[in-house]
């Protein structure tokens, strides 16, 4: 039901889809959990996400792209968070003037979905509700946004201390979504303007401040859903950021080198 209503809202706003490789040479998104092989003589890895490839096409003037497609992650955890192999449901494009132009874009896009669901597929989250019970979810349009710091004061306003320049971890998110619901009414809303210590190497870092980034997450109840950031288009600062990254740039040249056209 999910693939289905993005697919019919993506269509509308002009996005084509595309399908990447998932036997590719370098890292996607850097860090540890990746899945490594050998391609005959050389090394390879299963792709973490189609990113690289839809930052290309971006760049080759193909200004929306999504794709629906598997994606692997060697996290080897045992929560209802991390799985294997999983279905990503992924878009890029081109922005005028600001990231937050994807703000509105992603909020119109799940206002559509779970308009849908509670619709289309009452029958389906009814079955759900009788083994997993769950409460009414709550969300308002336009999308309530705070950033990274904003998040970091609401958990010091109720007796929570956090590192300024650290990723927030699960159990701390969730408490955020608790506040957050509390403060605004809503289970839906967005964090952005992340620390550049926790997001990939091919994350934007904002002008006014370059230990912060050009980045979000949307989040359901203080669980994290969707992730994303403006994009280095910069072929020098992204392969220093890659290398500052641990990414060895030779895994990568095809992408960064494609920034240079």
């Amino acid at each position: 039901g999910v693939c289905q209503l993005f697919r019919e809202f993506i269509y509308t706003q002009g996005f084509i889809e595309i399908h990447t490789p998932k036997l590719i040479s370098g890292t996607s998104e850097g860090g540890a959990n990746v899945f490594k092989m050998k391609y005959f003589d050389r090394e390879a890895c299963l792709a973490q996400s189609p990113q690289l490839y839809k930052q290309m096409c971006v760049m080759a003037d193909f200004d929306r792209v999504f794709e629906v497609g598997p994606v692997f992650r060697a996290e080897n955890s045992f929560t209802h968070r991390h799985m294997c192999e999983f279905t990503g449901l992924d878009i890029e494009m081109a922005i005028k003037e600001s990231y937050e132009e994807i703000f509105d874009l992603i909020g119109d896009l799940f206002a559509h979905i779970f308009t849908g669901l509670e619709t289309r597929f009452a029958k389906e989250l009814e079955a759900i509700n009788v083994q997993y019970p769950f409460d009414a979810f709550k969300f308002k349009r336009p999308v309530v946004k705070l950033t990274f710091q904003e998040g970091i004061d609401l958990l010091k306003e109720n007796g929570i201390e956090w590192p300024p320049m650290e990723d927030l971890d699960t159990v701390t998110e969730r408490k955020l979504g608790e506040l957050v619901r509390k403060k605004y009414d809503t289970d839906f809303y967005i964090l952005h303007r992340y620390p550049i210590t926790a997001r990939p190497f091919y994350t934007m870092p904002c002008k006014d401040d370059p230990r912060y980034t050009n980045s979000y997450d949307f989040f359901m109840r203080g669980e994290e859903i969707t992730s994303g950031a403006q994009r280095i288009h910069d072929s020098d600062l992204l392969a220093k950021r890659a290398s500052e990254c641990g990414i060895q740039l030779d895994t990568i040249k095809d992408y960064i080198e494609s920034f240079k056209y």
